[in-house]
């Protein structure tokens, strides 16, 4: 499965195989617990902290995707603070949604070669659902 997060996209398999697989950072347990709120609220707590997260730590990002995936039937997701900044975790906005698989494979490609932009996803994927 191919998912966006923000501008940049991670193949993460499939994801409940991947959350029980051996290595992943949580355990099913735990991962059978996590609410889906629980799970946002998680995700907004890693952006307050870096806010680049998906540029920084592209393998935690990887694995903050494939929870998502896993806990929502989203494979996009829109994730950071207001242009007036973030006071607290809880001011971080997350958007999840489900865009075609195809779509996803042609920016996928384009990122693979070097020549997605944040404008081009933004274009094709973030500003189309909001209209």
């Amino acid at each position: 499965m191919i998912f966006l997060f923000n501008d940049k996209l991670f193949e993460i398999g499939l994801p409940l195989e991947a959350v029980h697989a051996e290595g992943f950072p949580i355990s099913p347990g735990a991962f059978s617990r996590l609410s889906k709120m629980e799970t946002l609220n998680l995700l907004r707590s890693e952006i307050f902290t870096d806010p680049f997260l998906t540029r920084n730590a592209p393998v935690k990002a990887s694995h903050l995707a494939t929870i998502v995936a896993a806990k929502t039937n989203a494979n996009a997701l829109l994730v950071g603070a207001s242009a007036d900044g973030a006071k607290t975790a809880a001011d971080i906005a997350v958007r999840l949604a489900e865009v075609s698989l195809l779509t996803l494979a042609q920016l996928y490609a384009r990122q693979q070669s070097g020549q997605l932009t944040t404008r081009e996803v933004e274009q094709t994927i973030w500003s189309v659902l909001r209209t």
